[in-house]
């Protein structure tokens, strides 16, 4: 399987299913199957400065499953 249909595929399950335990177990697995890539940091205090402003505002995000319907879109999934 390509890593374009993988990528819809997990795109489909995801959007398709109300179920927590299994979108946790695909995100073990994704997070599994990943290598450590060091952070610059840059990076590093992008990340701090997302982190603080989701505790201060957690309703202020995007919903994942509108991000998921995003990628979706941009890349023709």
């Amino acid at each position: 399987m390509s890593v374009q249909a993988e990528k819809s595929f997990l795109i489909d399950l995801l959007q398709n299913s109300n179920d927590a335990s299994f979108i946790q177990k695909v995100k073990n697995f994704v997070l599994k199957e990943m290598e450590a890539i060091p952070l610059t940091e840059n990076q590093k205090k992008e990340l701090d400065k997302r982190i603080v402003e989701h505790q201060e505002n957690p309703n202020s995000g995007l919903d994942a499953f509108d991000f998921l319907d995003k990628l979706a879109s941009k890349y023709e999934l």
